[in-house]
């Protein structure tokens, strides 16, 4: 499994900053490469009031938030 890992940000706060995990795992890591970008655009526009500082993706088991 690959995860997408996305660091975001507070807008009004920018040092306030977070790792979250949209739901789901890609593929692959070159579809977790290839489809980074769409999927945190799609995360960011579900939670406008974050910036994305950057992203990453994660060979191996998710961690999920509990």
């Amino acid at each position: 499994m690959v995860a997408l890992i996305l660091v975001v940000c507070l807008a009004a706060t920018p040092d306030v900053c977070r790792e979250e995990q949209p739901p789901g795992d890609v593929a692959s890591a070159m579809s977790c490469a290839v489809q980074g970008q769409v999927i945190a655009q799609e995360w960011l526009d579900e939670h406008p009031k974050w910036l994305l500082r950057g992203w990453r993706c994660r060979v191996g088991r998710a961690e999920r938030a509990t």
